[in-house]
């Protein structure tokens, strides 16, 4: 589900990118991670939850991990997206190129 794993540039930690773009329910993540992991803030635009680390989950699908341990970051990343994986949290995007439909920014 998450392919690059980078250093954030403003502090101490990691940046976990999707593989492919999805975005994600943030009500349905906060019900579903609420089971197995604490639920710090719920500000609409993003989850923040504590498990091994503190984690901000983006709708975009981005996971923010606040440690300077790549390892820990590796795993939490694991964990949240086998929590989320196969839920219907996750909104896969349709390209719209593939699907028969006409571009939906044109005539805008």
């Amino acid at each position: 589900m998450y392919s690059l794993l980078k250093p954030c540039k403003t502090s101490a930690a990691f940046e976990a990118i999707p593989r492919e773009r999805f975005s994600l329910d943030l009500d349905l993540c906060e019900e579903i991670l609420k089971n197995v992991c604490t639920v710090v803030a719920h500000a609409g635009i993003l989850l923040i939850v504590s498990d091994r680390c503190e984690v901000s989950i983006h709708r975009d699908g981005r996971l923010i991990l606040k440690t300077d341990s790549i390892e820990l970051a590796g795993e939490q990343t694991g964990r949240i997206a086998g929590w989320l994986e196969g839920t219907p949290a996750i909104r896969k995007h349709r390209d719209w190129r593939n699907s028969g439909r006409t571009n939906p920014a044109a005539g805008k």
